[in-house]
């Protein structure tokens, strides 16, 4: 069963293959494409947005329309996981309202020119900047962690090799410890060569 969990994360951000689409939510569809999502893990990705959301809201340069925003969207967000306790919203129908959501910060992120890769994927681009790749290899140990964590809460501690993160946190460290000597021919090689890496875990 750990090998079969292995895999199914291997082979994951392989159906991820738009940027039109938001990585977090397709790549956790693409874990339990043959069971439901547990209730417990759409809670900890609502959870963690909040987080997010939370975060930028306490960035010093952040103005006063923005400010507004981050703690309506806030707001939002706790709704959503009110609506979780009641019969009335089934898995799919909190996904597309946290996708809607997600999609409107990405839209106020553009205009506060705020980095933001949610709707990036191994598969939507032919290379990426240094940061970028940083950030999206982060993004999936991250999301693979915190389906471990809900996992172990189920007694299911057995369902991920944790290999997978601690070979992703190699690669990801071995980016940003990297020094450039040569010219930007090889950086691009090197990058596209590091995404490969990467689409071969998922």
């Amino acid at each position: 069963m750990k090998t079969m969990i292995g895999l199914i994360f291997l082979l994951a951000a392989i159906n991820v293959s738009l940027c039109s689409t938001l990585r977090e939510s397709e790549f956790i569809k693409g874990l339990y494409s043959h069971e439901n999502i547990p209730q417990l893990l759409i809670s900890s990705l609502v959870n963690r947005r909040i987080d997010q959301v939370r975060t930028l809201y306490g960035g010093e340069s952040i103005g006063k329309d923005a400010k507004i925003f981050l703690n309506t969207t806030d707001q939002s967000l706790q709704l959503l996981l009110q609506s979780m306790d009641s019969n009335i919203n089934d898995t799919q129908i909190v996904l597309e309202n946290y996708s809607h959501i997600v999609d409107i910060i990405k839209d106020v992120c553009h205009i506060m020119q705020v980095p933001n890769l949610d709707y990036v994927s191994v598969n939507s681009g032919s290379s990426f900047a240094e940061e970028e790749l940083q950030h999206l290899m982060d993004a999936y140990i991250g999301d693979i962690e915190m389906v471990r964590v809900c996992e172990e809460s189920l007694g299911r501690s057995d369902r991920v090799d944790m290999n997978i993160v601690d070979r992703l946190k190699s690669l990801s460290n071995e980016i940003r410890n990297l020094k450039f000597y040569r010219d930007d021919k090889y950086n691009t090689e090197y990058y596209n060569t590091a995404k490969k890496t990467i689409e071969k875990f998922f």
